[in-house]
């Protein structure tokens, strides 16, 4: 996205050759920033591979036909990260976000299902530090860069779902998107004769987008879905003046589930593909946008005789192609997850938990 008077400094902080000392995220520096995707606990501790058909995510409305009464949910992640670039390795990056939330039922007196959510976008949150040297009036300085970021992009979905045959649900949703990040850009001189430079931007942003899918269920045990979603342009604003935008993607999302029946086994994979490189035009040097692959696969176990009162066991792997880059190489991800759950209160509340290990 262009930011006019910030660009030029902050381009060259990016391009400095010392690494970065501290931030939330390295990948949340370039495009629109780091993406999230609409996923609830229990299809994350599947690596994601029930995202689908998992009516506490917000990938597929069609799965929002599995309401029954009044449900909501929440979730919390705390991460623990640490990197390494170059000769400089840091650990002990903490952060603690909500990053999604949904809640849905029926529609009484109509065979509808609703679903409202948010979710974040794109995560905009970093400290990028850097030093170097700089040639003025015949001085060579050194000097200190820094941008640092705080914010976010948010999705608020809005879903509507019915189940018109036995095997069929099919579901559609309305996507508008917001949220706003401080951008603040500062440079220090080795030589006090120099003042300090600073600038700070207050950017906020606007998209929307639609979304539409189906689950079939040709036989007891096998169940396919599949999801499509069409997006506008993401929109930034600065003290009310358009600063620019940047297309967003084209996102594809097929599923398959496995239930072996008696056993209480089930096996479920989601893949999805998202034209990320539409952004490239709108994007500043060197930035690079591509597209992207998003595949996952988890099993679940449960105690079919313990009544919904046993814990579960669920594992899953998740690989993901990261869309942007500074580099002409495309980062991807690759996700180890674990989790179960514990139904409470009579089958009227359940916790479910995930632990994950991220490598990029």
């Amino acid at each position: 996205m262009t930011m006019r008077s910030l660009a030029p400094l902050l381009l060259l902080i990016l391009l400095a050759p010392a690494p970065a000392l501290a931030q939330n995220s390295i990948y949340g520096v370039a495009g629109i920033g780091f993406p999230e995707e609409p996923i609830g606990v229990h299809a994350r501790s599947l690596g994601g591979g029930s995202a689908a058909f998992d009516a506490l995510s917000a990938l597929n409305p069609a799965a929002v036909a599995d309401f029954g009464r009044l449900a909501a949910s929440v979730t919390m992640s705390e991460s623990f990260r640490s990197y390494t670039a170059g000769d400089t390795s840091v650990s002990g990056l903490r952060e603690t976000h909500f990053p999604f939330g949904i809640m849905g039922g029926r529609i009484s007196g109509t065979p509808l299902a609703f679903a409202l959510s948010y979710a974040t976008y794109a995560e905009r949150t970093y400290d990028v530090r850097t030093t170097g040297t700089e040639v003025l009036r015949g001085d060579t300085l050194s000097i200190s860069d820094k941008v640092a970021s705080s914010g976010a992009v948010t999705d608020v979905r809005g879903a509507l779902a019915l189940q018109p045959l036995r095997f069929l649900k099919i579901g559609a949703a309305l996507h508008l998107l917001g949220g706003s990040s401080r951008l603040d850009v500062q440079r220090t001189f080795s030589d006090s004769a120099y003042l300090s430079y600073g600038e700070s931007s207050h950017l906020t942003f606007s998209g929307v987008g639609v979304s539409a899918g189906l689950v079939l269920r040709p036989l007891p045990a096998i169940e396919l879905a599949g999801a499509a979603r069409v997006n506008g342009p993401l929109g930034g604003q600065r003290g009310g003046r358009d600063v620019g935008r940047v297309q967003r993607p084209v996102a594809l999302t097929g599923g398959l589930r496995l239930v072996i029946p008696r056993t209480g086994v089930s096996w479920s994979s989601t893949a999805t593909w998202s034209s990320w490189s539409d952004a490239q035009p709108d994007l500043v040097a060197p930035t690079r946008a591509f597209d992207t692959w998003d595949l996952s696969s988890g099993i679940e176990l449960r105690d079919r005789d313990a009544g919904g009162r046993g814990l579960p066991l669920r594992v899953g792997v998740r690989y993901r192609q990261l869309p942007f880059s500074n580099l002409t190489t495309q980062p991807t991800e690759m996700v180890f997850a674990a989790g179960s759950g514990l139904v409470l209160a009579q089958r009227r509340a359940e916790v479910d938990f995930s632990l994950e290990h991220v490598q990029r």
